[in-house]
């Protein structure tokens, strides 16, 4: 067995050292969200001498099981029960498809009603962000953005063709009931100093049936969290990582 792992370690291609370490930031703020955007600028090279827990891709981990080497998992007799039912694509996960994706809900082409958790000062809608014409959006954040920010934001959502408006909020309890939207989205959201699971709980519990989350993490295996604890396998309409070169997990799960 020892011969094997070393013969792999061998053919292995030599990759750049990656931090695969979850990186939490204080309070669910727009100070913090803006501190996601930028570890997610950050060049790897930035990223490793900050990190506390570096391992090259050349490495071989043994989780729960389960040999993985270069982001893949290898399944062999009696190392692990079953492989995923979702394939996670390999590209570079793009936010606004995402944001796309997850409005693309079968409503006879009625509006949707979409909560935009994390929204921060909204300066995001100018050019990551995509809303569709007729929707009616929501922007939540703990701390609330500035008088100008929020007219700005909004004369720019009234003039693509969608409303908006923002309320102040804790993501942790959400105050909306049960099945009050047909799509959820959030962006470097669930990197915050709070358990995910929880906030990825109450996103489900505000969506309707069939309603989607959209999201644009860089957190480690976040769709763990989303896919494998609190939405399903059978959610599953995209999954995005290419932990080789970008250390952002996107996709687009339903309630089922």
């Amino acid at each position: 067995m020892f011969m094997l792992i070393l013969l792999m370690l061998m053919l292995l291609p030599t990759t750049s050292a990656f931090n695969l370490q979850a990186t939490r930031y204080p309070s669910s703020s727009s100070s913090a969200l803006i501190a996601c955007y930028a570890a997610k600028e950050m060049t790897y090279e930035q990223q490793n001498k900050n990190s506390t827990q570096i391992f090259s891709r050349r490495k071989l981990l043994l989780r729960g099981g389960g040999l993985w080497t270069s982001g893949m998992l290898g399944y062999g007799s009696g190392t692990i029960d079953r492989a995923l039912a979702y394939t996670i694509q390999k590209v570079e996960p793009d936010e606004t498809k995402i944001y796309a994706e997850a409005q693309k809900v079968g409503n006879g082409g009625r509006p949707l009603r979409v909560l935009w958790l994390g929204s921060g000062n909204m300066n995001s809608l100018f050019k990551n962000v995509y809303f569709r014409e007729g929707n009616e959006v929501i922007a939540l954040d703990l701390q609330q953005p500035t008088i100008k920010d929020v007219s700005v934001a909004t004369t720019y959502a009234s003039e693509h063709g969608y409303k908006l408006r923002f309320e102040q909020g804790d993501a942790t309890h959400l105050k909306f009931t049960d099945g009050t939207f047909d799509v959820v989205v959030c962006s470097m959201f669930l990197c915050q100093d709070f358990n995910p699971e929880v906030v990825v709980s109450e996103i489900r519990r505000v969506l309707k049936p069939g309603g989607r989350f959209g999201f644009f993490e860089h957190v480690e295996d976040i769709d763990k969290v989303i896919v494998g604890k609190v939405f399903g396998e059978r959610s599953v309409i995209r999954v995005q990582h290419y932990p080789e070169k970008f250390n952002v997990m996107a996709g687009v799960v339903r309630k089922v």
